[in-house]
């Protein structure tokens, strides 16, 4: 008998008695109960956005050099302000992507919700534990340090999922083209409404324009 096994979604050879494959976390025992996963990396828009990083620390070096041509000694006195905000982005863009490059899960089962996320704790809730789902939503600009200060940067938005149930309430926030992909996000949303209204619970603050967005997303 094989001691190995091929992952059916990216194709790796595992040792048969893993439960999770070892390069993409497909979920191969209990297949039979999931009712809906995304098991995906966000490794296209981290070599995008090492792009941008590049090509914004060869501009602001252009600067530099324009500038010092243009006033001569003097315009060393702008690196006092020009590299303080270069690096503290460069710092602040490191941390920002980390982890982009591993996978993250989200997988709807018979009996519970979990979502792995890198760099975050499991998060797993049986269905018996709540009685309804409520989504919210914030929007965020993020700030980015430099040695004149801090400056904003660009804006994110975050996606709350709050289980309630009579006695408790647990919630799971995560990012949208982070910690999951855009288009990943309208899936697993509207695969989250399908299996609530199924076994009875309450689905609150999906709006419809979004839910239908959602539905076309999950038909592609």
């Amino acid at each position: 008998m094989s001691s190995q096994k091929s992952c059916p979604k990216c194709g790796k050879l595992n040792v048969i008695k893993n439960k999770y494959c070892i390069n993409c976390r497909f979920q191969f025992e209990g297949n039979d109960s999931i009712e809906f996963q995304i098991v995906e990396n966000l490794k296209t828009s981290l070599y995008g956005s090492l792009i941008c990083i590049s090509l914004f620390v060869a501009f602001m070096v252009l600067v530099s050099i324009v500038i010092v041509w243009s006033l001569g000694p003097s315009g060393y006195l702008s690196f006092l302000i020009i590299w303080p905000i270069t690096i503290g982005f460069i710092v602040w863009a490191s941390c920002y992507l980390k982890g982009l490059s591993k996978f993250r899960r989200f997988t709807i089962t018979k009996d519970f919700i979990e979502i792995v996320v890198p760099h975050k704790p499991t998060f797993r809730i049986k269905w018996s534990e709540f009685d309804s789902i409520i989504i919210s939503k914030r929007e965020s600009m993020s700030a980015v340090p430099t040695g004149q200060g801090v400056i904003l940067g660009p804006k994110f938005v975050y996606f709350n999922l709050i289980f309630k149930g009579k006695t408790s309430e647990r919630s799971y926030e995560f990012e949208s083209g982070k910690d999951f992909k855009v288009r990943s996000r309208k899936k697993l949303v509207i695969a989250l409404e399908k299996s609530s209204t199924e076994r009875g619970k309450d689905f609150i603050g999906w709006k419809w324009k979004d839910r239908k967005k959602a539905k076309i997303a999950l038909e592609a």
